[in-house]
Parts: structure tokens; C-alpha cells; sequence
């Protein structure tokens, strides 16, 4: 037996796991039923050093609706950012590609110039 093919067949089931995974929470959000959301028109995304997290605050237009989400806290780890991409609510969902998005732009940053704390998306980046 080859160890090389050993490894591949783990690699590739691996793999498919992880496909079924996604098919799985894919159908589970197309399964929630769709009602109004309120869309927010800002979010901002401050990370916490001390914490390695990152706290997201949405902003919604007055009058803001009555049991929205406002506060969303992550880890800096992108297995939690992904998990977080999974949530029933949408604008959570949305939350969760703006920290993937900042997390990136702060592991880019060069050593010359510190990585930015906070981000603030507005409604045109949505």
C-alpha cells in the first residue's frame, strides 16, 4: 500500500464532508421562512485586541424595529467567522462577511504600518 493514497482518500473524504456540510446549512436557510427584515445602514466593526474578538455594532434607520439584532461578538478565528455565516438572521449573516472582510484587510497589513482597529460599512457597500 501507498501512504501517498492513503492520505488522498483522506484528503477527498474530508472534502466531501465538508460539501455535504455546506449543502446541509444551505438548505436549512432556504427552509426559514422569509419575512421583512429591517435593513441596517451602518455597521461598524471594532476589534478587540486584549479579547482577539471582534464586536460589531448594526445601526438601523429610526425608527429602529422592536427585537433586531444590534450587538454581534466573534472570535478572531476564521472557523468562527464561518459559523457565524450560518445564523438564521440576515443581518447577522451580513455582519459575518464584513468581519470576514476586515479580518482579511487587517491579516494583509504590512509590518511597516499597524492594522486597523475599526471599520465602518455603510448601506452602499452592502
Amino acid at each position: 500500500m501507498i501512504e501517498g493514497d492513503e492520505f488522498s482518500r483522506i484528503v477527498q473524504a474530508e472534502r466531501q464532508r465538508e460539501v455535504y456540510r455546506r449543502r446541509k446549512v444551505m438548505y436549512e436557510l432556504q427552509s426559514v421562512p422569509r419575512t421583512a427584515t429591517a435593513r441596517p445602514e451602518m455597521i461598524l466593526v471594532v476589534y478587540d485586541l486584549r479579547l482577539d474578538r471582534y464586536e460589531c455594532r448594526i445601526f438601523y434607520k429610526e425608527p429602529r424595529p422592536a427585537g433586531v439584532t444590534e450587538l454581534v461578538s466573534v472570535g478572531a478565528a476564521d472557523g468562527e467567522i464561518l459559523d457565524l455565516r450560518s445564523h438564521m438572521d440576515p443581518n447577522v449573516r451580513l455582519v459575518a462577511d464584513k468581519v470576514e472582510e476586515f479580518h482579511l484587510l487587517r491579516s494583509k497589513a504590512s509590518e511597516d504600518e499597524p492594522a486597523p482597529l475599526r471599520r465602518v460599512f455603510y448601506t452602499n457597500e452592502f
